[in-house]
């Protein structure tokens, strides 16, 4: 029982009394000394019982205490020891027998608890944090390390890896473990978080240990019959109960939630992320231009360990060169790809993700619908610029974003002209999927809606909400429930497009349809005009691929019948279809039955007489079928 040594520590920490202390030394030995089950079963004089039993215990100690087996003394409530009664042994004569981590522990050997361990992942410190994170750590540090600390700590913003990399620094800086968890993985019956809360106290008291439990307010409570079964709604309140530091990632404060400290965290600062950039870039003593660290730093709203994780892949995967010039560019490109696919991954699941292959001079359209679609380009890839250098976020928070809608027919090219924006800005191209969006449930449509705001918020990505005007239609008068909670999803729409900050572009064939609240909204309204003859000569000399096998087209000829971009492509597409079936190259013949089945697909008149042929030679029955 000297100081220090690991058993007292755990009688103290507990609060055992002397009785219990003995009864869990006696059920201890069982597991440590090999010779004391003989000893045990002669005791009892039953050499069929060589276990510690608590009639056992009763007899053998000094002052002995009925409530020391009551489950609401540490013995049982700790699962220090476990009892396992049967129909022919009572409370008094059933085994005893020390918990597995326990015995670890009273040997010196510490771990986390296997039944935790997977359910949480450790914590690594990334290094030195931005200055005013690192002032935070220190903080939370100085507070992990008050003796026997416990409570709840919410850390409040929508960026959950600067709050991870302030937790993993802060538990490195006190010298303690950290362990983060999703909230989706803490049990769902109450009989299983209430376990899992006894668990996780004996383990914090057992040695110190951080847990960071990650979007515990994305998780949403359930609703009806199973609600009475499972403990969503009581996550907050029974981690209150839990023995040491417990910290929240969670958008807003969460309600009845008092007595938990609240600290608001931001992403590192624009100029904090160009510094981090500039010192994870630099390739031996050659820096990274300032134009490519300020773009990087601008888009991509990353902590100070995304930033390095970035920075490690790019230097791994840039090839070693000769100019150091080139290899800086070399990983400042991985490095950006790398971002990207980042953004990808996080917006693949809850949007459709397009690796853009269009090019702004793919899209064709009249002179002045083009100069405002390359001016919304050249907008976008400054707009970090703007908001940072020029001082207009310190203004504001509203507005900064770059938002477009595009209008016109079915077919004129929006999308199209999406993915050219999302290429052009060296960007992935995420199209909003208004199946998975929408819900009939009140509240659900508001609640996609965040979480994709919310990844695109960081960058990597264009967002576009392809036939916007089922999303961002009219709202009307309120005549019942469904209207209110209509309207209220606009209302939302109109909130969170004012305070986005990344690109988001409209797509619809119903401008008029739109709510007007928004046009207010939008920095850029283009309009898509059918194409002219002009424009459907371009297209058509540009649609087919440069490995197709052509020949003989007559584009001046093919321009004349009025098709849309989108028309035209399936025109296309459908001509080398067929030459493909004959076995030759896609000629005028191929192209002129592709375009007539096009227009009477379009219920569009059709003139026989421009669509004979004078290029090629067809059999007398195939002219008459």
């Amino acid at each position: 029982m000297q100081e220090g040594v690991p058993f007292t520590t755990l009688v103290e920490r507990f609060g055992l009394s002397r009785f219990e202390r003995d009864v869990l030394l006696l059920a201890a030995c069982a597991e440590i000394d090999t010779g004391i089950p003989a000893l045990i079963a002669q005791a009892q004089g039953d050499p069929a019982r060589p276990f510690p039993t608590f009639a056992l215990a009763m007899s053998l100690f000094a002052d002995p205490s009925w409530d020391a087996m009551s489950p609401a003394r540490p013995l049982r409530a700790q699962q220090l020891i476990e009892m396992h009664p049967s129909a022919s042994l009572s409370l008094l004569t059933a085994p005893l027998r020390v918990d597995e981590r326990i015995a670890s522990h009273i040997k010196g050997v510490n771990y986390l608890d296997e039944r935790l361990a997977g359910m949480v992942a450790p914590m690594v410190d990334t290094g030195l944090l931005p200055p005013s994170h690192e002032a935070l750590a220190q903080g939370l540090a100085r507070w992990f390390s008050t003796p026997h600390a416990s409570g709840l700590l919410q850390l409040v913003g929508s960026h959950l890896a600067t709050k991870a990399d302030i937790v993993a620094r802060a538990a490195a800086l006190a010298g303690f473990p950290a362990y983060a968890m999703q909230a989706d993985g803490l049990p769902g019956s109450v009989d299983d978080l209430g376990r899992f809360e006894r668990l996780w106290s004996r383990e914090a008291q057992l040695q110190p240990v951080i847990l960071f439990v990650e979007g515990i307010d994305a998780v949403e409570p359930l609703t009806g019959e199973d609600s009475k079964a499972l403990a969503h709604p009581r996550w907050p309140r029974a981690l209150t109960r839990m023995a040491g530091p417990c910290v929240l990632d969670v958008r807003q404060p969460l309600a009845g939630l008092d007595t938990a400290a609240v600290i608001a965290v931001d992403p590192p600062s624009d100029l904090e992320r160009r510094a981090r950039w500039h010192a994870v870039l630099t390739t031996g003593d050659q820096p990274p231009p300032d134009t490519v660290v300020a773009r990087l730093a601008g888009e991509f709203t990353a902590s100070g360990s995304q930033i390095d994780l970035a920075a490690r892949r790019a230097h791994a995967f840039a090839a070693e060169g000769d100019d150091p010039i080139d290899r800086v560019g070399a990983v400042a490109a991985h490095a950006w790809g790398d971002c990207v696919q980042r953004a990808g991954a996080t917006l693949a699941g809850i949007t459709r993700w397009v690796q853009p292959r269009i090019t702004i001079d793919d899209v064709k359209l009249p002179a002045e619908e083009k100069a405002q679609l390359e001016r919304l380009i050249r907008h976008a890839r400054q707009r970090s610029i703007v908001s940072g250098q020029f001082g207009f976020d310190e203004r504001t928070d509203r507005g900064l974003g770059i938002t477009a809608l595009l209008y016109g027919e079915s077919g004129t090219g929006k999308t199209y002209a999406a993915e050219a924006v999302a290429h052009e800005l060296s960007l992935g191209l995420a199209v909003v999927d208004l199946a998975t969006v929408t819900s009939k449930y009140i509240g659900e449509t508001q609640k996609n809606l965040r979480r994709i705001f919310d990844a695109a918020d960081h960058g990597g990505a264009v967002l576009c909400f392809d036939e916007a005007d089922a999303l961002f239609g009219r709202r009307s008068e309120i005549k019942d429930s469904h209207d209110r909670y209509a309207n209220a999803e606009i209302n939302y729409l109109l909130t969170r497009m004012e305070h986005f900050t990344g690109v988001a572009i409209l797509a619809t064939n119903q401008k008029h349809a739109l709510d007007s609240a928004f046009m207010r909204r939008l920095r850029f309204v283009i309009g898509f005009p059918f194409p002219g003859v002009e424009e459907r000569s371009a297209i058509w000399r540009t649609v087919f691929p440069p490995q197709t096998p052509l020949e003989d087209l007559d584009y001046e000829r093919l321009a004349r019948f009025a098709l849309s971009g989108g028309g035209i492509f399936s025109a296309a597409l459908a001509a080398a279809h067929d030459a493909a079936a004959d076995g030759q190259p896609v000629s005028m013949h191929h192209v002129l039955e592709a375009v007539r089945s096009e227009l009477r697909k379009l219920e569009r008149p059709v003139a026989e007489a421009e669509f004979r042929t004078r290029t090629a030679v067809r059999e007398p029955a195939e002219v008459v079928a």
